[in-house]
């Protein structure tokens, strides 16, 4: 049984303002808790957060949006296929989309038709687009299109959310890119010096109970000497 520590650090100070235990797989499940923890422990929502790709995902993006919680993060083109399982196919990329008619073409001048409804995921929007099966069965491309079918070839095509396509307009910016690379710096340290100095590089307890006081033991640990730096103060000139 895998346990994952979850932590996030205040990017003004370097403290750690949160950390968490979970035994989810992927990282898109903890974020948005993580964001209601803080809130409840400081009486406000964070002005911005900053996570890596495994946390950005469509759901989450759109959640943080209806929370009003500014977000940076980095995350693959979500499309609804790729065509990379198929590397000898034609790609669905060579399909164009007519939306004044809403019909998928192929490269030989043929269209398919959305068949039933749009699926809606957060994020997400997408749809099936399929040809005429006579149309299929008589063009000389087939055999590179859709061998293995009887009929026509059928098209997955997907749309992005509003709040998805803003967020890859804002990391476009200089200024969004500038503190999205800061984030190394502020809490994969919170992750190497609980590794250097703790020699934490896996949970000596087990249970999730014994495991999360683990993690906050960390935190403390980590966080009463970057408490101390801070409270020192400054030195000031000698007089001259």
């Amino acid at each position: 049984m895998s346990y994952h520590g979850q932590i996030s650090a205040d990017a003004a100070q370097g403290l750690m303002a949160g950390v968490a235990v979970t035994q989810e797989a992927k990282d898109t499940g903890p974020l948005l808790p993580a964001l209601q923890r803080i809130a409840e422990r400081l009486q406000r929502k964070p002005e911005q957060r900053v996570a890596e790709a495994g946390y950005s995902t469509g759901a989450a993006i759109e959640e943080r949006a209806e929370r009003q919680v500014g977000f940076l993060g980095s995350m693959p083109r979500a499309e609804a296929s790729t065509g990379r399982t198929a590397p000898q196919r034609l790609p669905p990329s060579a399909f164009i989309f007519q939306p004044e008619t809403n019909r998928q073409g192929c490269p030989e001048g043929q269209y398919g038709r959305q068949e039933g409804c749009w699926q809606k995921e957060r994020g997400l929007v997408s749809g099936r687009y399929l040809a005429q099966g006579e149309d299929g069965l008589s063009c000389a491309r087939k055999p590179e299109c859709c061998r293995e079918n009887r009929g026509g070839r059928g098209i997955l095509r997907g749309e992005e959310s509003a709040g998805v396509l803003a967020l890859r307009q804002k990391m476009e910016t200089e200024e969004a890119r500038r503190s999205y690379r800061r984030r190394g710096r502020v809490v994969e340290f919170c992750h190497a010096w609980s590794q250097s100095k703790l020699g934490q590089r896996q949970f000596p307890v087990r249970g999730l109970v014994k495991v999360q006081r683990e993690m906050l033991w960390v935190c403390l640990s980590y966080n009463l000497p970057q408490w101390m730096g801070l409270r020192k103060p400054l030195p000031t000139a000698a007089p001259g």
